[in-house]
């Protein structure tokens, strides 16, 4: 398989032709690194993003409410 490297804060551009995925799959490292006899250790995350514009309307208008109330929050 192979692994690629993208900015997740920048656009990404797909390369294949046709619909977008409902679903991508990321491994994020995150900010809480820890050291473990005496190495410091790499803390990967899996994520999975959804495709709004996937769900039905009613659920989409739901989901975009609760994300706008995250961002409000930060």
């Amino acid at each position: 398989m192979n692994m690629q490297k993208v900015d997740l804060y920048q656009p990404i551009e797909a390369t294949r032709i046709g619909p977008a995925p409902i679903v991508l799959r990321t491994i994020v490292t995150t900010t809480s690194a820890y050291v473990a006899g005496g190495m410091p250790t790499e803390a990967k995350k899996v994520e999975d993003y959804v495709l709004i514009s996937s769900l039905p309307k009613e659920l989409q208008e739901r989901v975009k409410t609760a994300i706008q109330a995250l961002l409000t929050a930060m």
